[in-house]
């Protein structure tokens, strides 16, 4: 028997294959700069909540978040050795970089802060021990988003500039 054309199974195969590409690739075309910042915002704010936590729960070992002097990144430290970083789950520091590898997809975004050392630093309470209320802003271009700290309660807020 000569056959010609396809099938409805052999159709609906190609259409799964077509669909299934196109589910990976438009998100990947809708990178902007918002949803870069939305997901570094997301990620300063945890490791914040992460640093406060941690304070809380050993209070002879505080924890702060030093934003780096040029701006692409932070480390959360030993406060009171200074800049030695903390190890993840993993063994590895806990720092993230802008122009690291691995968020290739955050590159160029600058972490700004108005705290004097580049520290934000939470007492046995949670409450922030900075004198005056830190103002932390990231930026990629011209789209911003500031994270507001709570003065008593130390979490962190993520708004739209």
């Amino acid at each position: 028997m000569n056959r010609r054309g396809l099938t409805l199974v052999e159709t609906m195969a190609v259409v799964v294959v077509i669909l299934g590409i196109a589910g990976l690739a438009i998100p990947m075309l809708g990178n902007d700069a918002g949803s870069r910042l939305a997901a570094a915002s997301v990620m300063l704010r945890d490791d914040l909540e992460q640093a406060r936590y941690r304070t809380i729960s050993d209070p002879a070992d505080p924890v702060a978040l030093v934003v780096d002097a040029d701006g692409f990144g932070w480390s959360l430290v030993h406060d009171g050795a200074g800049s030695t970083p903390i190890s993840r789950g993993d063994g590895q520091a806990w720092t993230v970089r802008f122009d690291d590898p691995r968020t290739t997809d955050l590159a160029g975004i600058r972490v700004m802060t108005d705290a004097d050392d580049r520290s934000i630093r939470f007492d046995i309470r949670g409450v922030l021990v900075n004198d005056d209320k830190p103002s932390m802003r990231l930026e990629l271009g011209d789209d911003h988003r500031r994270l507001d700290i709570g003065v008593v309660s130390g979490l962190v807020a993520i708004r739209r500039d």
